[in-house]
Formats: structure tokens, C-alpha cells, sequence
């Protein structure tokens, strides 16, 4: 007498070939959408696509005649796609902050195309007639730089209360030196997603036209080219970038001076208020042009909350100690 176990062992199987042949051709894939030097940005074959193909790959495979339910396809797509980031991570040192802000998207591409995928092989009866789900990628990505964007111009402001005086803010502000990083706080984006925090800001000349120069950790370096100094109350500037402000192993696919994201400008406004303390703000202005602005616009306002409020405590702290 046989034991039949809970699940067939050629269902076993067929579905390790499956996963073998979607990280196989998510690999192709991410090589040929991530792994470039070009300045734009694959958002719709990168971000979409590319997990529709890669779990419309694995379900395909898995359950050609597509009798399965959908929800054991979901769930394998994104084991899939979990792997695939893991392996581009080791592999590639895929950064943190792309693949935080990869992964919703990734989650619902992958859903997407193994409801697609089932759908076909169900009205269709055969494998084949999921080949435009699996090619989808390779279809757009040669158009996508052709493409135009909407544009948006966004801005966050933090603001902090400061038991000092302006006076002494500002000489807290306008330079930061030698930051201590037991003076930052927690914060989603430095010590989750692993953005890298700040060091040091110090500046050259005073006035119109000094330039302040900022040092972050894993090697990130930039400058702020002063556009507006009112001693005690504002000071205001231009971000300005070098091709290597940004390291690729800090994050090789977001640039933030491209045709997609710019950083422009920024400012702090310092005002007394009537119990002695002062009000300090910070403001980073930016411009984006993307088929997501809306949720790109949600991750720079986390990242910029976060890099605004742990830059104002260290203010708020070194000002109050004096």
C-alpha cells in the first residue's frame, strides 16, 4: 500500500521549475532594465512590468491549464520576487532605498500579472497565450525614454521650537559641524530603509554667494550655494551636485539632478517668538517628472521629514546647551 502525501510530488516539482525559470528570467530582466548608465528612469517596465513577467513566468509553469486558484499564484509570485531582490541586493548591492521604494510596486506588478496570467490560461487553454504578459518588458522598455511625464514642483517644511535665542540658532545653523551620531534620532529612513544620515555642514565665505559643504556617511558629498543670508532670521541656497555626490554603492539608479527628480533649493527661517524661544523651519524644495508622482511624492516627504527632523534636533540640542 502507497502513502500519498498532502501534495503530488509532480506539483513539487513542476512548481521548483517554475520558481527556477521566473529568478532566471527576472535576472535577465533586471540586467537589462537596472543594470545600466542611462539617465532615465525605467519606472513603468522596471517598477510594472518587469514582476507582471516574472510571476506570469512562475504561474505559467506551475499550473499550465490554470485550474489552481489564484492566491497560491499571488503568493508564489511574490516568493519569487522576494528572492529576485534579495539575489540583486547580494549580488548587485541593490540599495535600500530603491528597494523600499521598489517593493509596493513590485508586490502589485507580481499580483497583477499572476490574476493576468490565470486569466489567459483559463479563457485560452494554453501556455502560449500568455507569452505578451511574459514579453510585456521587453515591449516597453525600448519606449519608455521616449515617454513624457507629467511634472510636479513639491516642497516639505519641518518645523521645531528652540529655547534660545535667534542669535544663537542661527550660529547652530548655519554651520554644523562633526556630527556625533548618537545626536541623531531614530528615524524610518536613516536606520530602517538605511539612508545615509549627515556629518557635517560647514561653510566657506559668509553672505550671498558662500557655499556650505555637506558630508553624509558612505561617501556622500554636495554643496549648498548660498542665494539668501539675513543674520538670525533666513538663510536660503542652491543644492548643487557633482557626478559623484552620490555614490553608486549608496544608490545606483536614483540620481537627484536627472531628468526625473531634481533637488532645487532650500532654506531655514529662524523667528522670535514672544517667549524668548525661537521658531526654526527648514524647507527642501523639489521637482519631479514621473508616471507616479503621487507616490513618489510620498516617499520624499518621509525622507525629507525624517532628514529635516534630525537635523533640527541637533540644532535644537547644541543651541539649548549653550
Amino acid at each position: 500500500m502507497t502513502t500519498n502525501s498532502s501534495v503530488p510530488q509532480p506539483i513539487i516539482r513542476r512548481l521548483a521549475i517554475a520558481f527556477v525559470f521566473a529568478l532566471a528570467y527576472g535576472l535577465l530582466l533586471y540586467l537589462l532594465i537596472w543594470v545600466n548608465d542611462t539617465e532615465s528612469l525605467s519606472f513603468i517596465a522596471g517598477l510594472f512590468l518587469l514582476p507582471m513577467a516574472v510571476a506570469g513566468v512562475a504561474t505559467s509553469v506551475a499550473d499550465p491549464t490554470g485550474r489552481g486558484p489564484l492566491w497560491p499564484h499571488i503568493r508564489n509570485g511574490w516568493i519569487v520576487i522576494a528572492l529576485l531582490v534579495v539575489i540583486t541586493m547580494v549580488l548587485f548591492r541593490e540599495g535600500g532605498i530603491c528597494v523600499a521604494m521598489a517593493a509596493p510596486c513590485f508586490l502589485v506588478g507580481s499580483a497583477a500579472g499572476s490574476a493576468l496570467t490565470l486569466w489567459l490560461l483559463r479563457q485560452f487553454q494554453s501556455p502560449r497565450s500568455t507569452t505578451l504578459v511574459i514579453v510585456l518588458p521587453l515591449l516597453g522598455f525600448p519606449i519608455e525614454p521616449h515617454l513624457s511625464y507629467p511634472e510636479y514642483a513639491g516642497e516639505v517644511t519641518t518645523v521645531i521650537e528652540i529655547a534660545a535665542p535667534p542669535s544663537t540658532v542661527w550660529q547652530n545653523t548655519v554651520e554644523i559641524p562633526a556630527i556625533d551620531p548618537a545626536e541623531l534620532p531614530f528615524t524610518f529612513s536613516h536606520h530602517v530603509v538605511g539612508v545615509p544620515h549627515p556629518e557635517n555642514a560647514v561653510i566657506v565665505g559668509e553672505g550671498v554667494g558662500a557655499v556650505r559643504q555637506l558630508s553624509w556617511t558612505k561617501g556622500v558629498r554636495f554643496e549648498e550655494v548660498v542665494t539668501r543670508w539675513d543674520q538670525d532670521r533666513h538663510l536660503a541656497w542652491d543644492f548643487r551636485f557633482g557626478p559623484d555626490s552620490i555614490p553608486d554603492a549608496v544608490e545606483a539608479h536614483i540620481e537627484v539632478d536627472s531628468s526625473y527628480l531634481k533637488l532645487a533649493n532650500g532654506e531655514y527661517t529662524l523667528e522670535l517668538l514672544p517667549n524668548g524661544n525661537t521658531r526654526l523651519s527648514l524647507t527642501t524644495r523639489y521637482w519631479i517628472a514621473t508616471p507616479i508622482n503621487a507616490y513618489c511624492k510620498l516617499w520624499g516627504t518621509i525622507f525629507l521629514n525624517d532628514f529635516h527632523g534630525a537635523v533640527l534636533k541637533i540644532i535644537k540640542d547644541r543651541s539649548e546647551r549653550v
